[in-house]
């Protein structure tokens, strides 16, 4: 079982993280995780030569640190009942930086904004945020600009899609922990694979095919539900066709989930740069903050 004593919160200070913040903060109340708060100057150690004196860089620099560290303070004063946190301020490119503080730190989970000064919401394509998600060795939590909610608010619905695969399966203690701490509901999601087949073939049969599948698909959630660890009334199960990737968002939408907990691969390979990953899907599209348990991240036991 996982246990969140130790929570990183990666900003770049801009207003489009602050959900970020706000998301770590209610992770942090129900267990009384510290919370650290991080901000990386993005400066390379040399300035690039001819365009500014190595001293008058080194002043830009030191100041972006200073302003940086009178910011992080002030956020960290603001934190709900006075529990305060503890403020790092690191130089050079952010998702290494992020990455080696969550090691140093002994984090036991990453909160980051998916985008902020570095420019518009895109697919995630080599921002921050995904090479956190990709190259963590611990779960992430990525936010959107909109999706955070406020500091105080408690967690009440978490949405856990699963193709039942072992990646998948590393994600539920994360969504255990949770519920068990916050008294959230589970909604179990899985999205049934289609019947495709390029012969003429008697649509009967077709749909006769189609339940059994579905049958098995519910007897195989029913059996995860039982051996959950969580009682079976705070389960319930949805079974859906479909794009996965679509489903899983309309399904937050729907059920108002605040947390979607989720592997960020599955039978269908790794998380991968290329446009197509449903877990790089969700991260783009889900109404709310996402919690991504990687390959990298050893498997803790229910």
């Amino acid at each position: 079982m996982p246990v969140l004593r130790r929570i990183l919160c990666a900003t770049d200070l801009s207003s489009a993280s602050a959900p970020a913040w706000n998301f770590a903060q209610r992770l942090a109340r129900p267990s009384g995780a510290r919370l650290i708060l991080l901000h990386v100057v993005p400066f390379v150690p040399v300035p690039i030569e001819g365009a500014i004196d190595a001293e008058t860089y080194q002043r830009l620099v030191e100041d972006d640190r200073q302003n940086a560290l009178e910011e992080l303070d002030r956020l960290a004063r603001s934190v709900a009942d006075g529990a305060g946190a503890d403020v790092r301020v690191e130089e050079g490119p952010p998702a290494p930086r992020i990455l080696e503080a969550a090691e140093r730190e002994g984090a036991d989970l990453i909160v980051v904004g998916t985008h902020g000064r570095t420019g518009l919401d895109r697919l995630l394509v080599g921002s921050v945020a995904e090479h956190v998600v990709h190259l963590a060795t611990r779960p992430v939590v990525t936010v959107r600009p909109t999706a955070g909610g406020e500091p105080s608010g408690s967690l009440t619905r978490l949405l856990y899609p699963t193709d039942f695969s072992q990646t998948a399966e590393r994600a539920w203690p994360w969504v255990k922990l949770l519920a068990e701490a916050t008294g959230a509901g589970v909604d179990l999601l899985h999205v049934v694979r289609e019947v495709v087949t390029d012969r003429e073939v008697d649509p009967a049969i077709l749909a006769r095919a189609a339940e059994l599948i579905r049958q098995d698909a519910r007897r195989t959630a029913d059996a995860f539900v039982e051996r959950s660890g969580l009682p079976a009334s705070r389960v319930t199960i949805h079974l859906a066709g479909g794009v996965e990737a679509d489903q899983i968002s309309h399904f937050a939408a729907a059920r108002h989930a605040d947390l979607v907990v989720m592997g960020t691969h599955g039978r269908t390979g790794f998380l991968r740069l290329a446009l197509g990953s449903v877990a790089r899907r969700v991260l783009h599209h889900a109404p709310c903050p996402v919690l991504t348990v990687g390959p990298a991240v050893p498997p803790a036991s229910s």
